[in-house]
């Protein structure tokens, strides 16, 4: 019980120092950009930080959300078996039982890599704030150095970081969240189908293809070339400030997003990240009944693209796949080697195991 008070009392903290945090971010504001273009991103992230207690915020704000994300991928590993008693997807393809010196190598990179992943990420967002919110910036007006206004349309054409409490609301938290996805997945569906361009397969992503049957969550998932790593990584900001700053070419003019809705999106992003590289058989699905409805989601199609590689190159769905016609169902009936599955204590092959 008094442990218990105590991790309840370090939670309240931590939260609270958090939520400080964001507070102060959001009590200084940087001046919007007038740019309108992807050079914005570096443009912001070079010239908007005004203070240097923006730059610790950012960086306090990074630490907590870097080692949160790593509680939560070994959540991933280990509660759904442990608690939610979820079902093993067979391995049928060659586990990869031993990491090289280059495979350790190669994550500890990328780890360190998520930190300054994080740290542009809510860069970004604190620096598309705005300086006020009136109807004046809504009509995009200006004042001309001879005291007359002008109307800019590309004002209007955008939305903006929220990190004030007040302002947070579901609009700008959880409706974000899905287009968030849906434009993240479209350009890593492009991405990865990239690199498995036969011409550049072997000098990136076969790497990751080393392993044909991913168990270990998050560190199989991020045990990629750090190239790799860079781009799919920061395909989160870029999304981001697509659905912020708006695709006009597509209609769409931007929205706002809070600070709470960005870390659900990134938190989100790691659970089926990892969930995708383990043996956990989950599913989400729309309207379920058994095993039909619209599936939103499902770690075995990305454990089908392990094994068979020019299929379901999407990370969170399989909606661009179906589109594109990449996609790849699921096949339980296909065959099993008993000798190739896992062993629940050493997480190695059996025969590997025997052989040891």
């Amino acid at each position: 019980m008094h442990r218990e008070r105590n991790f309840m009392i370090m939670m309240n903290y931590l939260v609270n120092h958090v939520v400080g945090v964001a507070q102060r971010l959001a009590s200084t504001i940087p001046v919007a950009s007038k740019e309108d273009s992807i050079l914005d991103l570096v443009h912001h992230l070079a010239t908007k930080f005004s203070t240097t207690q923006c730059q610790r915020d950012i960086l306090v704000l990074t630490v907590y959300v870097v080692v949160a994300l790593e509680l939560v991928s070994n959540a991933t590993y280990y509660i759904p078996k442990a608690l939610c008693n979820v079902s093993s997807i067979p391995v049928r393809g060659k586990h990869l039982d031993h990491f090289s010196t280059k495979d350790w190598i190669f994550i500890s990179i990328n780890k360190c890599m998520t930190g300054v992943f994080i740290y542009c990420y809510f860069g970004y967002l604190w620096s598309v704030r705005k300086n006020v919110r009136d109807d004046n910036h809504a009509r995009g007006v200006t004042m001309n150095a001879d005291g007359h206004h002008s109307f800019e349309h590309k004002c209007c054409a955008s939305g903006e970081g929220i990190w004030k409490l007040e302002e947070i609301s579901l609009m700008n938290t959880i409706l974000p969240i899905p287009i968030l996805f849906v434009t993240y997945d479209l350009f890593y569906t492009l991405l990865h189908w990239f690199l498995h361009i036969k011409s550049i397969y072997s000098y990136i992503h076969k790497h990751h293809h080393h392993q044909k049957a991913p168990s270990r969550a998050n560190i199989d998932a991020v045990n990629v070339h750090p190239l790799e790593f860079f781009l799919g990584e920061f395909n989160h900001v870029f999304s981001l400030h697509l659905v912020v700053g708006g695709m006009p070419l597509l209609g769409f003019h931007g929205m706002d997003v809070s600070w709470v809705g960005a870390l659900i999106f990134i938190s989100l992003g790691g659970i089926l990240a990892g969930l995708n590289h383990t043996r956990h058989d989950v599913a989400v699905r729309f309207m379920k009944t058994d095993k039909t409805g619209w599936t939103l989601y499902d770690s075995k199609h990305h454990d089908v693209h392990h094994r068979i590689p020019q299929s379901n190159y999407g990370q969170y769905t399989v909606l661009w796949d179906r589109i594109f016609g990449t996609f790849r169902e699921y096949d339980e009936n296909d065959r099993v080697n008993p000798a190739y599955q896992l062993d629940p204590v050493t997480g190695q092959t059996v025969k590997s195991t025997k052989t040891e």
